[in-house]
């Protein structure tokens, strides 16, 4: 490179903020992520770049680093770098200095996983012919000594490596078209339910509501302090945001209760058409199963049925975690909220809403991963593959052996 850099293993917080809301990085590549891993994960975060003669930074990353037995440390680079990966020189010298800070550190490896697009593929997953792509990244990255992992088609890395994305720059009635006229269908309905949707602060609710989710579809949650400590960090900054899905039981019930008499009605009133009598009893049968159902919840005046969290920053927004209740089931609440979620997106001027993780393989038997597919896909976003995990080795040796060493280091510990 002609211009002389030096490297800054310890950015200033202010400089480094003002680099990452100018470069639009991912929420992970966040001053507070590194802030809130110490607490969360118990990873020490380090701030790192390359300035010019001016001290004005040309690149920088969160690196996340996990302290191992006999002293060694491993790193990650959530969806970092923030630099121009089509800058090969400003790469190169970025990664001869990344090699020098893992030496200094006993660092046996860095992993980074770039939000950066592999290739355009079909709704199957299948690479596009002539289609656009990033193969020079790959073969640059390659060619400056990191490992790639390998093409995954599930969640076996750290982040998911195939998403769901909708450009948010198109016209509210085009995004609405683009959603499934079924989910279309349910989300009209839910109008009938007279939600309340709003921002909140409750991580608590949220914690009950997807810890019902959990005990159901067999996965663990975080603890609470991990949420609240999430909320508490990057909340105050507006990197997460909380939004909730209420209803009032008892002004919901006395509605259902008056529209139950009116069918009651019709299907005793006499020369009520054979063909109209089938219908009627549907509308009565699910009638009567809401009626069941609010009756738990009518000496309440509002209940949340469903939570979700998000992340934030100018451009995007990703859907992390959500969780319902069973009102929040049987009233449509989930395809409800992620609606709201993209009408909120698009009205704080986001360009983007990331669904947060697919599958590569649509078609998968594996742990429902072909319906969380579907249900995402009806959204209508871009299906997209990102070119996934580069491990840069410092170490080889123990690299090959730390997840035996890890393995047998948590036995110990525990």
């Amino acid at each position: 490179m002609s211009d002389i850099m030096y490297f800054n293993d310890n950015i200033d917080k202010e400089k480094y903020k003002e680099f990452f809301d100018k470069h639009h990085g991912d929420f992970m590549q966040s001053y507070e992520w590194g802030q809130f891993n110490i607490k969360g994960r118990g990873q020490i975060p380090h701030y790192v770049g390359l300035e010019d003669e001016k001290h004005n930074l040309r690149c920088c990353s969160l690196l996340l680093e996990r302290r191992g037995p006999l002293g060694y440390s491993y790193f990650y680079c959530p969806r970092g770098f923030l630099i121009d990966f089509n800058d090969y020189d400003l790469l190169k010298e970025f990664t001869d200095n990344l090699k020098v800070f893992l030496k200094k550190h006993k660092g046996i490896y860095l992993k980074v996983d770039p939000d950066i697009i592999y290739q355009e593929i079909d709704d199957d997953g299948n690479k596009v012919d002539n289609g656009f792509n990033n193969y020079k990244i790959y073969e640059d990255m390659l060619k400056l000594g990191y490992h790639h992992t390998g093409f995954n088609k599930y969640f076996d890395n750290n982040q998911p490596r195939y998403t769901f994305r909708i450009d948010l720059t198109k016209e509210q009635n085009e995004l609405d078209k683009n959603v499934h006229k079924s989910v279309m269908r349910k989300i009209k309905k839910t109008s009938t339910y007279n939600m309340i949707f709003r921002e909140s602060d409750n991580m608590d609710t949220f914690y009950n509501l997807i810890q019902n989710i959990a005990s159901k579809d067999d996965f663990k949650s975080y603890s609470l302090d991990y949420y609240r400590n999430l909320y508490k960090i990057l909340g105050s900054k507006g990197l997460i945001k909380v939004f909730e899905l209420s209803i009032k039981p008892s002004e919901l019930l006395a509605d259902r209760n008056k529209e139950i008499k009116i069918v009651q009605e019709k299907l005793e009133k006499p020369g009520v058409r054979q063909n109209n009598v089938g219908n009627i009893n549907n509308i009565y049968t699910r009638l009567k199963k809401e009626i069941e159902l609010l009756e738990k919840y009518s000496n309440q005046d509002e209940v949340v049925i469903c939570s979700q969290v998000c992340a934030c920053t100018k451009d995007m927004m990703w859907t992390l975690y959500i969780g319902n209740d069973e009102l929040g089931k049987e009233f449509y609440a989930v395809p409800r909220m992620y609606h709201e979620i993209i009408k909120y997106a698009k009205e704080t001027n986001h360009k983007y809403l990331d669904l947060f993780g697919t599958t590569g393989d649509p078609k998968t038997q594996e742990h429902n991963l072909a319906g969380i597919h579907s249900f995402k896909k009806n959204f209508g976003g871009e299906y997209i593959e990102l070119i996934g995990e580069f491990d840069l080795i410092n170490k080889p040796f123990f690299y090959k052996i730390l997840p035996i060493i890890l393995k047998i280091y948590r036995k110990l510990k525990r």
